[in-house]
């Protein structure tokens, strides 16, 4: 902060998402970092719950939004509570990220099973020292801790992953984009690779009255679930930060950064956006290729958006790198997707010349 003289900080991941939080209440943090903090994520009053799946359901539930059945539990209370919540049910292990800690149980023996999974057992010497590390890490970081073993017991409903991500400002939402996930790697909980966007008018709503309560500003996601049996929208989860589709609400007519700048006085003009079929496809980058460098997606003719940041070549050289590393027999498969110029620019104008 003193070398940058920033506006505004924006997290890119959980982590830093829940430890920026976290300093909001430190006795040594300066009174203009707070004062820069919260005016990047707004009143502190929400921090809690938007660095805890336990108690931002109960937020939710709270305030009346369609949310799932949940209960705090620990070992010696899960399996009663499960029996009186009904199979299946969502193990999920508060502040973990990616897919981590989540577990779904369909009777009491995969319950036993999800709970040592997760690392809620006793554990051997490195998964203990691990978890006492991680725990370490959050009393540091002052953020609200659960006692040890606690955990989240949720309701699993039947239906489509889906989020909605906004930009936001002292509790009010500024431009929002909804998809719903076509494919997520590692499966099933993993993060999307492919999406699609959707108009959800309860999903809107919805987001509108938990940025309320939360108090936030910048950017936010909330994670659903579209129920296959009606179409109505479970809140299961909110992501502090900025998602991998955040960009994307450009294509669709919602410039979620131009929205933001301009409340924050740094622009006036509105940014043309682009105005894709609301059934498109996009396929992100790089999840799509590390999930599958043969995936059926990235064939031409496919008919998918593939979002390449084809004007930042020094990104995809990087990630072409680390996607090496990961698929070391596919390098011809991703050179052809992001190698030559000519070729990136022939798969850039099969998709629609919208990415830049």
């Amino acid at each position: 902060m003193r070398d940058w003289r920033p506006d505004l900080i924006v997290s890119l991941d959980d982590v830093s998402a829940w430890l920026l939080r976290g300093l909001v209440a430190d006795p040594s943090v300066s009174p203009d970092l707070r004062r820069l903090i919260e005016a990047s994520i707004g009143a502190p009053s929400g921090y809690d719950a938007a660095c805890s799946r336990i108690r931002f359901l109960e937020l939710a539930t709270s305030i009346g939004v369609r949310a799932p059945m949940s209960r705090s539990v620990d070992k010696t209370t899960a399996l009663a509570t499960a029996e009186a919540m009904g199979y299946p049910v969502m193990i999920k292990v508060n502040q973990t990220a990616g897919g981590h800690g989540i577990r779904i149980a369909c009777e009491p023996a995969q319950l036993v099973e999800g709970m040592e999974a997760c690392g809620l057992g006793q554990g051997g010497l490195l998964q203990r020292g691990r978890r006492e590390m991680r725990r370490l890490v959050w009393r540091l970081g002052r953020l609200p801790a659960t006692r040890n073993k606690v955990f989240e017991l949720q309701q699993f409903i039947p239906g489509v992953p889906a989020m909605r991500t906004v930009a936001a400002w002292r509790g009010h939402v500024l431009a929002g984009a909804s998809f719903v996930s076509e494919c997520v790697d590692p499966q099933p909980f993993g993060a999307s690779t492919t999406l699609r966007f959707i108009n959800h008018p309860e999903m809107e709503a919805t987001t509108k009255q938990l940025v309320a309560a939360l108090g936030i500003s910048g950017f936010v996601s909330f994670d659903f679930v579209i129920a296959e049996d009606g179409g109505e929208a479970f809140v299961i989860e909110c992501n502090p930060r900025v998602i991998s589709s955040s960009h994307l609400g450009r294509l669709f007519g919602q410039d979620l950064c131009g929205a933001l700048a301009r409340q924050l006085g740094w622009t006036t003009e509105t940014q043309k956006t682009a105005a894709l079929p609301s059934e498109a496809p996009v396929a992100l980058f790089p999840h799509e290729i590390a999930r599958d460098p043969d995936s059926a997606r990235l064939r031409s003719g496919s008919g998918i958006l593939h979002d390449v940041p084809w004007d930042d070549p020094g990104v995809i050289e990087h990630c072409y790198r680390q996607l090496l590393r990961l698929h070391p027999d596919h390098a011809a498969a991703m050179a052809r997707l992001l190698g030559s110029q000519d070729e990136a620019a022939s798969f850039k104008s099969e998709s629609t010349d919208y990415i830049a």
